[in-house]
């Protein structure tokens, strides 16, 4: 009796006309010609890959050499590219692996690949490709448009390798969960079967954001699942394959200031849900001072005490630091320094040793002893935890009272009053962001207000927040800003100085 496995170790050798690759073994010494990331990615064995970045990295190209890689160093391999559509499918990688990948293998050693096949009914694609043991692999893609039918569609074969393109444009964790879950069981297959998926960035609320950066981390240890691994493809390793005026073009074409960040700067940025609530009071070009990318950022001054702002919580714990400066006899403050732990469990013990780490470095690095004067929700001195013990008793406890912290007062009116107060600040120009602070950047260009219902007028309702992932760096850079707005009185200054907040040093952290 021919059994199903039988069936699938005669179609594993098989082309549609009955023969068998003529080519043998790879020349020594060849390899494809990829960038330094797309060679990392190219080499991984890590079982969960996401591969993403800005328009025109390259990181497709990358993922197909890998899929065409495991395809011929395996007998009987069996790759599964999905994409969300027909036409992203067919003019996205189907036509890297036509026009630039399968050639280059050709070209490098004479690997031998049938043409492209369409089934008519499931409108599926595949082709053949020689293996280094003298068979056939096969490769095949699937135009799935809707997360409710991935189960369906990948049900039954056991690929030996799953590829997503454009993941981030797929509506459901299902496109990682199914094909995944039908992975290792494939037989005679002695490389790697990996999850491998390539995307430009949306939003930390994107479920691909969620699964590869903010559930792989042990909620007791913060170490990161071994078995996940994400690369950034940044653009500027793959300047020589693209077009003159490429990045030019782009950011002519693409206004937006949000699709800006991710599709040329490759950041994971969300769109703001509602209303910006600092839209008309936030220009980036005169807030944030520094680059990132240069690893530049404002200084804190000599002479004038850091304060520190705490939000406290097990997973949406922040920490902002900053400074209140006098210049000539205008008040400022300086954001220059964050610790942001929104979305990632971390204990107690974990979070105060990083604010001791960072308070140590900026007096190393200012050669000064800075007073730091620590104020924080207070609610975190009111509020009993389940164990009975409150925020602030672990904080002081666990950095063996090198923080003594203050409560900041928050009254009914208090987030539309910090609200109107950093408005002011910005309206002012009495607010300065380190450019390396991009949380605390995020929250000023993404933090919305809530959006009126039909016949309702609230006047505060523009000026209240919307209870995401970004309310908590307002609250920590906002509390120590609200304590003396609302106290009347400046924090006492060691000796006057004159600072010079326009100053970007090096932060080789």
């Amino acid at each position: 009796m021919i059994t199903n496995s039988d069936i699938e170790a005669l179609a594993s050798t098989w082309d549609g006309v009955g023969r068998k690759p003529k080519q043998g073994k790879v020349s020594k010494g060849w390899t494809p010609d990829l960038n330094p990331t797309q060679q990392k990615i190219f080499d991984d064995p890590t079982r969960n890959i996401l591969a993403y970045g800005e328009k025109g990295t390259g990181k497709s190209i990358g993922c197909g050499h890998k899929m065409v890689r495991h395809c011929y160093e395996n007998t009987n391999a069996f790759q599964i590219c999905i994409a969300p559509s027909i036409f992203t499918g067919k003019e996205g990688i189907w036509h890297d692996l036509d026009q630039f990948i399968l050639p280059a293998w050709k070209k490098g050693f004479g690997l031998e690949y049938t043409e492209s096949k369409l089934d008519p009914e499931t409108k599926d694609r595949h082709r053949w490709i020689g293996n280094i043991h003298g068979e056939w692999s096969k490769i095949v893609l699937k135009s799935i448009p809707h997360a409710s039918y991935v189960e369906a569609r990948v049900k039954g074969p056991a690929p030996s390798g799953v590829y997503i393109d454009e993941i981030t444009n797929c509506n459901g964790r299902e496109y990682y969960t199914y094909p995944a879950a039908q992975l290792m069981r494939r037989r005679d297959v002695e490389g790697p079967m990996q999850f491998l998926a390539s995307c430009n960035p949306e939003g930390p609320s994107n479920w691909v954001y969620q699964l590869f950066w903010d559930e792989v981390i042990n909620k007791e240890t913060g170490e990161r699942d071994h078995d996940y691994a994400v690369y950034h493809v940044p653009i500027s390793e793959n300047l020589h394959r693209l077009p003159p005026g490429y990045i030019e073009h782009l950011t002519k074409v693409l206004k937006d200031p949000i699709q800006k960040r991710r599709l040329i700067d490759g950041e994971w940025v969300d769109m703001p849900t509602g209303q910006s609530i600092f839209k008309d009071h936030y220009v980036r070009d005169l807030v944030v001072r520094g680059d990132e990318t240069r690893q530049t950022g404002i200084l804190p001054v000599k002479g004038f005490p850091i304060e520190v702002g705490y939000d406290p919580g097990t997973t949406n714990f922040c920490i902002s630091f900053k400074q209140l400066l006098f210049v000539g006899e205008k008040l400022i403050w300086i954001v220059f320094d964050e610790l942001n732990f929104v979305g990632s469990h971390r204990t107690y013990k974990h979070v105060v040793a990083r604010v001791l780490e960072t308070m140590d470095y900026w007096n190393r690095k200012c050669d000064t002893v800075f007073k730091f004067n620590h104020i924080g929700d207070a609610a975190a001195f009111t509020t009993r935890r389940q164990d009975g013990s409150f925020d602030v008793q672990d904080i002081e406890k666990y950095s063996e009272k090198r923080i003594k912290m203050k409560p900041c007062p928050k009254g009914k009116e208090s987030i539309v009053g910090r609200v109107r107060m950093v408005q002011g600040y910005l309206d002012d120009s009495a607010l300065f962001v380190s450019a390396k602070c991009k949380h605390t950047i995020d929250m000023l260009t993404l933090l919305s207000s809530k959006r009126a219902k039909p016949g309702e007028y609230d006047p505060n309702l523009a000026m209240t927040p919307i209870r995401n992932r970004y309310i908590h760096q307002f609250d920590a850079m906002t509390y120590p800003m609200w304590f003396y707005h609302t106290k009347s009185r400046l924090p006492s200054r060691n000796e006057i100085v004159k600072p010079q907040i326009y100053t970007v040093g090096s932060d080789p952290r």
